[in-house]
């Protein structure tokens, strides 16, 4: 049973029916993650359901053929996971991994209880239905981004929504995992990070990034 004191009204202000929020109560874990933590991988099975509460999440996919990741989308509080909502409903293994950006805490849901809730509570039926049609959203803005916007450009999306979701404009990160979410090499995620440098828009300093310009 999650402790009281935890204001579901402030995270999830859609979720109005009194008795939702208290099976949320009753039937929700809180977990805590540091940054870097792995909260779903591959291939593993899924038994819950992520309510971010503080932090946010990086949401990973993986080419089946050659392993190859890409970034796809960030989680912030407020949210959840509208593909591991999707494997859970067609009992699959998760085709995601998820990476906690700094410390973050959610409730965790068992899954059983996303169907009967649906059913139940016109309120959760559409936190669903708006989760999906964000990270359908999210996903075109990727696909759209890798097939019209230039690296720099993506570059500077990307440094933007990993402030926005870390609420600080400094970050450790190599330009070396840069390039492996963003599907590009070092080489040029390094040129265009000196460039960027040189405009005032970062300051780069030993594995670490500052955004200058947000």
């Amino acid at each position: 049973m999650l402790n009281k004191s935890i204001n579901l009204e402030q995270h999830f202000p859609v979720l109005t029916e009194r008795e939702l929020r208290a099976e949320i109560f009753e039937k929700g874990i809180l977990f805590s993650f540091a940054a870097g933590d792995i909260l779903m991988d591959y291939g593993r099975h899924i038994s819950h359901i992520p309510l971010i509460l503080n932090g946010g999440l990086r949401i990973l996919r993986a080419d089946e053929i050659t392993g190859k990741e890409v970034f796809l989308y960030y989680l912030q509080a407020g949210d959840t996971c509208a593909m591991s909502m999707t494997c859970c409903s067609n009992n699959k293994k998760s085709e995601i991994k998820a990476i906690a950006e700094d410390r973050t805490e959610l409730i965790m849901i068992p899954v059983e209880h996303m169907e009967i809730w649906l059913k139940k509570y016109p309120s959760w039926k559409n936190f669903i239905f708006q989760t999906y049609q964000h990270s359908y959203d999210k996903l075109m803005s990727y696909i759209e981004s890798i097939s019209f916007q230039r690296l720099d450009q993506r570059l500077l999306i990307y440094l933007q929504e990993k402030a926005k979701i870390n609420q600080k404009n400094t970050f450790q990160i190599t330009h070396q995992e840069i390039a492996h979410e963003l599907n590009s090499s070092r080489e040029a995620i390094s040129r265009i990070l000196k460039k960027m440098e040189q405009e005032q828009i970062v300051k780069l300093g030993r594995n670490y990034i500052k955004l200058l310009a947000l």
